[in-house]
């Protein structure tokens, strides 16, 4: 790595990503959301003010260049469909059939904030107690590709229950789950931690992607392999003193009730796979899964496959704790969806270092506190990386995030 040149690198493999998506141009609302995105990657910050200091050299034009910023970002006479459909579909090209996609939902805290656009009520997790605050909820899908051990933001949908045309969670959620089958083709495997145990989205689930694993409540009915109703903890249960052990877990054929869950189909055969063990005060999974026992997946596949739903957390704290998406600093609500689509975008750039240039990624990786760790967030290493080699041999000040 020629350290002379490094920003200058940065700059162009940056700008060389964005160009399949019309970002190259000179003016208007893409260029403010190239600008946000190559903020994001250096920075690790949505904030407009870090990427505004990327390119501003006094105060004046700095706040010039936020103003510019935000007014593109609000813009309500840009229809960016087209844009945030290009990068969804950029990211979903690269999801194979085995790969993993983990997804759920987080909360978008504003605890202080009164006058941003359609607040709602959400649960902030990260402070005690988990309290009721202003804020919104954000639905997420990410894609886990174990190769190149690249976590990549697929999807970001921010949503509100004061926001126009809102009916249901379920409703928003069925609407995502068709943008994310639509640009996957139904490759990639679900999975769902509890939250997606509801009639509706195991409806939806039914309806959209043939492979998929969610963990169940034990209090979900499910109809057993002589037709007779249960709930799921009574099946497990009736399946860990009766069936054979395979891959430290047991297995059995089971529907869901067409009078509890939708089906527009006759009934599925889905499989109950219940691991052997427990967890921390006899805590077990009872996992839901689809289109995956078969002769190539058994029971010891799905339950691992299950365990990296964690990577999911990791997302959380990816868009939340470390690339700070709760500080952003607009009122409207489609900026804030912007704001999330450039974050996807810079999720994608960073996963791509990973994958095409591993000896460049793993010595950014190298550049940060604790790199060494047995868990560690690639795109957090990544962001944090690029930062202090520019820091050390790029221009002499940098933006950084406090």
């Amino acid at each position: 790595m020629d350290v002379g040149s490094v920003y200058r690198d940065f700059s162009a493999w940056v700008d060389e990503y964005l160009e399949p998506f019309g970002m190259g141009v000179t003016a208007g609302p893409l260029r403010a959301a190239r600008e946000l995105t190559r903020g994001i990657v250096f920075t690790g910050s949505v904030q407009l003010t870090n990427a505004a200091r990327l390119m501003a050299q006094t105060p004046a034009r700095l706040a010039r260049i936020v103003k510019r910023l935000s007014l593109h970002l609000g813009d309500p006479h840009w229809n960016h469909q087209e844009w945030a459909k290009a990068v969804l579909h950029q990211q979903a090209r690269l999801v194979r059939e085995e790969d993993l996609i983990p997804i759920d939902a987080t909360e978008l805290a504003k605890p202080y904030s009164h006058a941003l656009q359609y607040l709602c009520t959400v649960r902030d997790a990260s402070r005690v107690g988990d309290p009721l605050v202003s804020g919104y909820w954000c639905w997420g899908a990410y894609h886990w590709d174990v190769q190149s051990s690249a976590l990549t933001p697929l999807m970001l949908r921010p949503y509100s229950t004061h926001q126009p045309y809102y009916r249901s969670e379920n409703d928003e959620w069925r609407k995502f789950f068709w943008q994310l089958r639509q640009a996957t083709e139904g490759r990639g495997i679900w999975l769902s931690d509890r939250g997606g145990d509801r009639p509706d989205i195991l409806s939806a689930l039914l309806t959209v992607q043939p492979r998929w694993i969610v963990r169940l409540r034990e209090d979900r009915a499910l109809l057993g392999p002589d037709g007779s109703r249960r709930s799921a903890g009574q099946w497990a249960n009736w399946a860990l003193a009766n069936q054979p052990q395979r891959g430290r877990a047991v297995t059995l054929p089971v529907h869901l009730p067409a009078k509890d869950v939708p089906q527009v189909q006759p009934p599925v055969r889905l499989w109950l796979v219940v691991p052997t063990y427990t967890f921390g005060q006899d805590e077990r999974w009872v996992l839901l899964t689809r289109g995956l026992i078969d002769d190539h997946t058994g029971p010891r596949q799905v339950r691992h496959e299950y365990a990296l739903r964690w990577r999911a957390e990791d997302a959380k704290r990816f868009i939340g704790q470390i690339w700070h998406v709760e500080r952003f600093l607009v009122r409207s609500f489609l900026a804030i969806e912007r704001i999330l689509w450039c974050v996807v975008l810079a999720g994608g750039f960073q996963s791509m270092l990973q994958r095409e240039e591993p000896e460049l990624a793993k010595e950014l990786e190298q550049e940060v506190p604790y790199w060494d760790k047995p868990f560690p967030l690639p795109g957090y290493r990544l962001a944090r990386g690029i930062q202090a080699v520019i820091q050390r041999y790029g221009p002499a000040v940098m933006a950084v995030n406090a």
